[in-house]
């Protein structure tokens, strides 16, 4: 499924209409007809009294649209019009006309800061609001007399339904502008918007449906929109006849004296995500440490009193010969001589490689390390990372998380997860992808070196794969099993220890859930 920006749906909805023919009053009235099928399902209509909020653009006429359709159900419906109804043109205004004849009601907030019609409409007596305000079409911080209805609407108790995307959030990005409406659901149309799927658009939209309104898949399907949600491919099929030595051989480097748990859950997700074989390179001091957290690794002692440094670089690299994919960061610690590892090992290393956490830091400003590369690197940072990465701050990343996400991966050459609620893939053709697994109970300590240890396992075992597919299957199955740790034992005491015991069961379910809910429910077609 693709996610566009506002300027992608316009584009759409234009292609839909010059080209295909379809009137903008069927697409209207097909988003009206889709709505009324969310009212139903959650809320019922019949003897319900609705009060719908109405701007004078196309969101407004769909509301209009769904006015008529719900009292034609039986509902007692009220419309509050936030602007003059003569500016309205086309199939909003002629939906405008076709309620004129209705017996319904039709309030007009004033224009003052402080409208006095907000102090006199019981919102709380609805049952329902519906927000068919602004939709995509908002281009600016809501304020005056339109945040304070905004405002007074959130403070109701009626349950409220937005049309296409809450009023206030921004489409592109999720954030919100000044203000924006709490919906207990949203009914997207077309092709679902950035703003519905980023935090906090999502958060603020409830439960999101989605509703194509004809749209054929030529449009819907546009090979321009470059982002999409992440519906990974098949998991590799394990060969009945094999050994360990045919289900993946990776090797781990990290660790360091601070950092001791990191490697440990790297090298536990890895076989949990079925490696056949993990060597993990950590400092010979913390071997007797680390080894009873995972004894069915292969341990390659890296001597010296402190970090591993670059005087073990030959050491490591021969070790890489014998391996199928790499990981290399968990726990390294920024002490020079592991970033001067870290550097030379990546720019040096015959094969896929993931880079994580300080190693990540050791990249910041050397893409020309990942450039020469021949094979295929994947990068998994944090916003703070990724701010480094790219030197930018953490709050750019944050609001731009596709485009910072799709920055990276072309700068470094390399397919990049940027970490996070609803994290974002990208690769360095321009592609990226939404991923919908995953709760906020795993933003703790290790969560990330899970993560690199699934997706390495993954890619030592898929060594034919486009490097995306790995990446995307690992994204996958470490927010569903981050989510099956939350359904047992709740998601605010998670730690990554128990992220990592539930992948074999995230393993078990995969094949089912991608096959019987790929949108794995956090988007209801209606």
């Amino acid at each position: 499924m693709k996610i566009g920006t506002a300027r992608n749906v316009r584009s759409s909805d234009n292609s839909l209409i010059t080209e295909y023919g379809v009137a903008q009053a069927v697409l209207m009235e097909n988003a009206a007809q889709a709505a009324r099928s969310v009212v139903s399902l959650r809320w019922g209509i019949d003897n319900r009294d609705i009060l719908i909020v109405c701007g004078t653009g196309n969101n407004g006429g769909d509301g209009l649209a769904l006015a008529r359709l719900l009292y034609a159900r039986g509902a007692a419906v009220t419309i509050l019009m936030t602007g003059d109804p003569g500016k309205m043109t086309g199939a909003a205004a002629d939906n405008y006309r076709i309620i004129k004849q209705l017996p319904l009601e039709i309030l007009r907030l004033e224009s003052s800061p402080r409208p006095p019609l907000l102090g006199k409409i019981d919102f709380n007596h609805y049952h329902l609001i519906i927000d068919a305000l602004f939709g995509i079409g908002l281009s600016r911080n809501l304020d005056g007399r339109l945040a304070l209805l905004v405002e007074t609407v959130n403070k109701s108790e009626a349950p409220v339904l937005a049309m296409d995307i809450p009023t206030g959030i921004n489409a592109d990005t999720g954030e919100i502008m000044g203000t924006a409406i709490r919906a207990e659901a949203t009914v997207t149309f077309g092709i679902p918007k950035r703003g519905n799927l980023l935090y906090p658009g999502f958060d603020y939209g409830g439960e999101l449906y989605h509703s194509e309104i004809s749209f054929p898949p030529e449009v819907t399907g546009d090979d321009s929109i470059t982002l999409s949600v992440n519906i990974p491919p098949k998991l590799p099929k394990r060969n009945p006849a094999g050994h360990k030595g045919s289900f993946g051989k990776l090797l781990i480097i990290g660790g360091s004296p601070n950092y001791r748990g990191a490697p440990a859950l790297a090298a536990g997700a890895a076989l949990k995500s079925g490696a056949g074989y993990v060597r993990l390179a950590v400092p010979a001091e913390l071997v007797s440490q680390i080894f009873p957290l995972v004894p069915e690794a292969v341990f390659l002692p890296q001597g010296g009193s402190g970090p591993i440094g670059a005087e073990h670089l030959p050491d490591l690299l021969e070790q890489a010969m014998l391996s199928d994919a790499a990981v290399i960061g968990p726990g390294l610690s920024t002490h020079p001589e592991s970033v001067r590892l870290a550097r030379d090992f990546i720019a040096a290393a015959e094969l896929p490689l993931v880079v994580d956490g300080d190693a990540l830091t050791a990249l910041a400003g050397r893409e020309e390390l990942c450039k020469k590369r021949k094979y295929p690197t994947i990068f998994t940072p944090h916003p703070g990372e990724m701010a480094r990465l790219l030197g930018s701050s953490i709050s750019e990343v944050e609001t731009r998380r596709i485009e910072t996400a799709q920055e990276a991966a072309d700068r470094y050459a390399a397919v990049v997860v940027l970490k996070g609620a609803h994290s974002i893939i990208a690769s360095p053709e321009g592609r990226a992808w939404i991923n919908l697994t995953g709760n906020p109970g795993m933003g703790t300590a290790g969560s990330g070196d899970v993560l690199s240890g699934i997706i390495g396992a993954l890619t030592a075992a898929m060594p034919s794969a486009i490097p995306t597919e790995p990446l995307r299957l690992g994204v996958y199955l470490h927010g569903l099993a981050g989510d099956l740790a939350a359904e047992a034992i709740g998601a605010t005491g998670i730690t990554a220890s128990d992220i990592l015991n539930f992948i074999p069961e995230a393993l078990r379910q995969y094949p089912k859930t991608i096959t019987a809910t790929p949108l794995y429910n956090k988007i209801h077609p209606v």
